[in-house]
């Protein structure tokens, strides 16, 4: 399973993380793992590469995380972006991915 978090402060997307694999399918050919791990590596390289923002990020097999060092419009555009896609992406299939808000 692939859980997901969003955390939010003062109503602005600040981090998320992701962990695990969804075991929908096999390595290689799960489909819904590979629309996750691109969405979320495209939504990092767009804060960090093109925007120019500060994030901590750590990516290694089955687990990507990125926090700001200091919230932006522009980054909670981002990752806004990203949960909408996510939560489109995963919204039927609860038996391989939890995806959650947490305000902090």
């Amino acid at each position: 399973m692939t859980k997901i978090k969003f955390t939010r402060k003062n109503g602005r997307f600040v981090a998320f993380k992701l962990s695990g694999h969804t075991g929908k399918a096999e390595a290689g050919s799960d489909v819904l793992c590979s629309a996750i791990s691109t969405a979320s590596q495209m939504a990092v390289l767009a804060i960090t590469e093109v925007a120019g923002i500060d994030a901590d990020v750590q990516i290694r097999d089955g687990f990507l995380s990125l926090a700001l060092e200091k919230p932006t419009t522009e980054a909670d555009l981002i990752i806004t972006s990203l949960y909408k896609t996510l939560a489109d992406i995963c919204g039927d299939e609860k038996k391989y991915v939890k995806l959650e808000v947490e305000d902090v």
